[in-house]
């Protein structure tokens, strides 16, 4: 009988081991980000298809968003707890499934359901991936680089999505997106299923905070809701967004009760914690109102074609992948504050820059740059703000941390794309068409300058390169497994791990 908790044939060589891993891994993810993307370009596709309205469209980006952030968190503590592959596994397949079932579907409903069972998947693939690779490379020079090819490996799935989903759309149909990213899944579960090994903490189960879960999901359900339709003149919009908020500001409060919550209360007190989770929201907030507003404006206000649109998004694709492979050996060497400053402030500089794209100016003068700019900002800054946020976790946690992480990059794609539409469809009033809804445009990119110069702040006062109370070995941290001991043993082994390293303190984490 097989059994899915261990690999059908364990590989000797360790580091062949490990880049299987690694190797299954990034296509897993690249698949992920990629059904986001290529959907992204598809919209008018789609609506026209199945004749959906502007408020409605928003769903097919934020459906896949918020089931993807909402499961982030169970998924990794799940892997935490039962073991990376198995959830890692399940997550693949539950993908493939619902891919297809995406490409066969009869109407809007069918579709949003089963794009939300896509997001599941892609939930319990991405944290699972990360604390594979984070306990394959137990040095941390190999782990950085593994981990930022895997960060790239994400920001090249979005790229190549959006070029992808111009092609197919405009060739075979929007459904053969679907098709194959059902495919891909199929081809990355084989050799993922025979070689990828299993890693478990033995002794640190716990339950899962549903509470916890409904008041996040539902929260950002009602924000997104609410942001969508941007037909703030019906009471039930204000009063949808403030029940959102008051969830979501009920789930942060119930975390400091809960027994066993999402987010621990003291990682909030780890160096850089906050600001990293802070800095995934708005990053991937702005990238994917970027993406959404000019996607539409591309197709819209200046009549370029579906395959047109994807073809001014490849040199993103480029950029993005030779600068994710690339960012794991400069982050030491630059260090990750600097890098997450100069990254926002090229994100920055990429929504200035589309203030001004008209048909007249073209691609090479200004379109093109600006797509550059952006390729290379957000992969940095993706990379680095997972580095920091990682740098003082344990190996138990790596699955749940990565998953927060991801969470909050999600969460930010889903309300990004909202407020998008909000402030589209509020400045166009919805009846604006081709050239004349330029303004609902412009609109939109200047709340992206907003969001992108609070993150340019945050970096630049709030991240620290230095790990505090902690040394860069894992050896330098006393875990709940260790906290679980009698207070002698605690001692000891907190006075053992000191001597490991002359230049570390003990960090007693939860």
């Amino acid at each position: 009988m097989l059994d899915f908790r261990k690999p059908l044939i364990k590989q000797k060589n360790q580091k062949i081991a490990n880049l299987i891993t690694l190797i299954t891994a990034c296509f897993a993810t690249c698949l992920d980000i990629l059904s986001l993307s290529a959907t992204n370009v598809a919209i008018p596709s789609i609506a026209t298809d199945l004749a959906l309205d502007s408020s409605t469209t928003p769903w097919l980006i934020a459906s896949y968003a918020i089931a993807f952030a909402a499961f982030l968190m169970p998924a990794g503590k799940l892997g935490d707890l039962y073991g990376y592959r198995v959830v890692y596994l399940s997550g693949l397949l539950i993908f493939m499934v619902a891919s297809v079932i995406c490409g066969v579907s009869p109407n809007q409903y069918v579709l949003f359901v089963f794009r939300a069972m896509q997001g599941f998947g892609a939930a319990c693939t991405v944290p699972n991936a990360i604390a594979l690779i984070a306990n394959s490379y137990t040095d941390d020079r190999s782990r950085g680089i593994a981990i930022s090819i895997f960060g790239g490996s994400g920001t090249v799935g979005f790229a190549v999505g959006l070029i992808l989903g111009g092609v197919l759309s405009s060739a075979i149909g929007w459904r053969w997106i679907f098709y194959i990213t059902a495919i891909c899944s199929l081809i990355m579960l084989i050799p993922a299923f025979i070689f990828v090994p299993d890693f478990r903490h033995e002794g640190s189960a716990e339950k899962i905070d549903m509470l916890g879960f409904f008041l996040i999901t539902s929260g950002f359900i009602l924000i997104i809701y609410a942001l969508s339709d941007g037909q703030w003149h019906l009471a039930r919009d204000p009063v949808t967004l403030v029940i959102g908020v008051l969830l979501i500001i009920g789930f942060l409060l119930w975390q400091f009760k809960s027994q066993y919550p999402l987010i621990r209360p003291s990682w909030w007190r780890r160096q850089n914690f906050a600001v990293a989770v802070a800095t995934s929201f708005l990053q991937y907030a702005v990238f994917m109102g970027y993406i959404y507003v000019t996607t539409l404006m591309f197709q819209d206000a200046f009549g370029y074609s579906p395959i047109q649109t994807s073809l001014y998004y490849l040199p993103m694709g480029i950029v993005a992948f030779v600068v994710s492979n690339g960012a794991g050996y400069i982050i030491p060497y630059i260090g990750m504050r600097t890098i997450m400053i100069a990254s926002s402030l090229m994100t920055l500089a990429t929504n200035v820059g589309a203030l001004y794209y008209s048909e007249e100016i073209g691609f090479w003068k200004l379109i093109f740059p600006m797509q550059v700019l952006m390729a290379a900002g957000l992969p940095l800054l993706f990379v680095a703000g997972q580095t920091a946020l990682l740098a003082t976790a344990p190996p138990s946690e790596t699955g749940t941390l990565g998953a927060v992480y991801n969470t909050a990059g999600q969460l930010g794609s889903g309300v990004g794309s909202a407020i998008m539409t909000a402030v589209v469809n509020g400045v166009n009033k919805s009846q604006a068409n081709g050239i004349n809804g330029l303004p609902g445009y412009h609109a939109a990119y200047y709340v992206n300058i907003g969001l992108m110069s609070i993150c340019v702040i945050l970096c630049t006062f709030f991240i620290k390169d230095n790990r505090k109370g902690a040394s860069s070995s894992d050896e330098s941290i006393v875990t709940v497994q260790d906290l679980e001991k009698n207070p002698v043993e605690v001692e000891e082994i907190s006075n053992k791990k000191n001597d490991t390293s002359d230049h570390s303190a003990v960090e007693i984490t939860e």
